[in-house]
């Protein structure tokens, strides 16, 4: 199929620049010419398409670098406890789940204990009171905790005389019994005993996640999930090829991979190997994050998961047989860590683009080791709207170290943005909102918060366009506009001269992925 795009303005990420005056030629998957209308006509293979956009503005399709995209997809057929507030409202949910579904395990979660009214009430034996008869395994909204009933705990061998996993805790009252709240590697236990949903189920979900995602610009994935997730989203891939997936593997799949002569940026445009994912610590919500200085007003620095000697053998594991490492990092003793790794890592070993995740706090003496250590990062701008008040609250010594894009983006090899959906939302258009004006809850009348890391509208979007690509190594096809580039577009209002306002209720008018039409309003 060939198209022509005309009476638009056109975007170059690589240039941060908007151009005018020109139609684009898109013949099959391929931006084939930009220029006069009749050069695009004469240049056509066939008679094409033409699309006035009527001034509108063309920009790269988005991708998402960091998502839990099945897990997303699952939030429509499992439990959803997300907008809840109160233990009542988690109540009626979950007694409403439990007569509208019939299932082998209670699945999924989104409980943030920052915001209930009673978070010590929310236990085993609440749960116990709903499913008695069915086990139990709800995450919280951080994916940092897990909270079970007390059939779960018996089914994975929990007992109260069980000592805390290295890396890992096991939740208790005042008392000392258990709670059912499983923390970081605590959790793994559990996981062999889990019954998923059928697999069509699951699919139904995926897809109708990928239509979500179109409506959103968005036509590239990065997702850190196992090796279930992944069979799903490659079975999704081979059925419809509208959305560019990247896998970052957890490490029980690394000899698998191996075997299998793959490596990171193995795979085409449509699946495609990312790097190994590790946790080096754990969030801010589930005060986790391993930070140098305690939380306010304790003597808690959160978990580091990994001593430096464990992190580094699991790094020259996967190193040395051609992979990447994406390591979760959020707290500044983790940031120290892992940057520390990857410098002493890069003196063995050829760098494949190691990538830091999230990078919620960094100390302004790490940020030349942030340069040395040549690691790309991985951020999610949209975390900020709803973290100010823990960051106030339990970071009061060091919230100035917290979402710090200005300083990270000035230092680090390469960025991209995501979301980590379903964590926050998916919306990119939020994202960039956020990381341009740094507002609480995505209030216009709210103060910018430490306004000084804002960084500009070009950055932000370039984060979610040749940043992405440049992360997955695909810069030269993907992200941005120029002949010879996968058809990959977006086409949006004219927002050069609107405010910022305009990125909260953003949606594109038309997307394209691979020269196809997946997305018109």
């Amino acid at each position: 199929m060939n198209y022509v795009l005309l009476n638009c303005k056109y975007y170059d990420s690589s240039g941060a620049s908007i151009h005018s005056g020109k139609s684009i030629l898109v013949s099959g998957n391929t931006i084939k010419h930009i220029g006069q209308f009749s050069e695009c006509i004469s240049l056509a293979d066939t008679t094409p398409e033409l699309l006035y956009l009527k001034g509108k503005i063309v920009l790269p399709a988005f991708t998402d670098t960091h998502t839990h995209f099945v897990e997303m997809a699952k939030r429509r057929i499992m439990v959803d406890l997300s907008n809840c507030q109160s233990l009542d409202e988690i109540r009626t949910e979950l007694t409403g789940f439990r007569e509208r579904i019939n299932t082998a395990w209670v699945l999924g979660g989104g409980w943030d204990k920052n915001i209930l009214d009673h978070p010590e009430m929310l236990n085993n034996a609440f749960l116990d009171s709903i499913f008695p008869d069915l086990p139990v395994a709800l995450w919280s909204k951080d994916y940092h905790a897990k909270l079970c009933n007390s059939l779960a705990l018996r089914i994975a061998g929990i007992t109260e005389s069980s000592p805390d996993p290295s890396g890992g805790k096991l939740g208790r009252d005042a008392s000392g019994k258990l709670n059912g709240i499983l923390y970081e590697k605590a959790s793994d236990n559990l996981e062999p005993f889990i019954v998923q949903p059928d697999r069509d189920i699951l699919l139904r979900a995926i897809r109708e996640s990928v239509n979500e995602a179109h409506s959103l610009g968005i036509t590239g994935i990065h997702t850190m999930e196992g090796a279930f997730s992944w069979g799903l989203l490659e079975e999704d891939s081979q059925r419809y090829q509208d959305m560019r997936y990247t896998w970052h593997f957890p490490p029980e799949e690394l000899v698998a991979l191996a075997a299998k002569g793959l490596m990171t940026h193995s795979g085409d445009h449509w699946l495609r190997i990312g790097g190994m994912k590790l946790f080096a610590d754990g969030a801010l919500g589930s005060q986790t994050a391993a930070i140098f200085t305690p939380y306010t007003n304790t003597r808690q620095t959160g978990i580091l998961r990994y001593s430096d000697e464990e992190l580094l053998s699991e790094a020259q594991q996967a190193v040395s047989q051609g992979f990447a490492l994406s390591v979760h990092a959020i707290g500044t003793r983790a940031v120290h860590q892992v940057l520390s790794i990857y410098k002493q890592i890069n003196t063995l070993y050829p760098n494949p683009g190691h990538r830091l995740e999230h990078v919620q706090s960094i100390r302004p003496e790490e940020l030349p080791l942030l340069k040395e250590s040549g690691a790309f990062c991985a951020m999610q701008p949209v975390h900020l709207a709803n973290d100010v008040p823990m960051i106030e609250k339990h970071w009061q010594e060091i919230k100035t170290q917290a979402y710090c894009f200005k300083d990270i983006i000035a230092n680090c090899t390469a960025y991209g943005f995501g979301s980590d959906a379903p964590i926050e939302t998916i919306n990119p258009f939020l994202g960039i909102y956020t990381a341009v004006q740094r507002k609480y809850a995505l209030n216009p009348a709210s103060e910018s918060w430490q306004a000084e890391q804002a960084i500009s509208q070009h950055q932000a979007i370039y984060g979610y366009t040749m940043g992405a690509a440049k992360l997955n190594k695909t810069d030269d096809v993907l992200g941005t506009i120029k002949p010879g580039y996968l058809a990959d577009l977006i086409v949006m209002d004219d927002f050069e001269h609107l405010g910022c306002d305009y990125w909260l209720e953003a949606r594109p008018s038309l997307v394209m992925c691979n020269g196809r039409i997946v997305f018109e309003t």
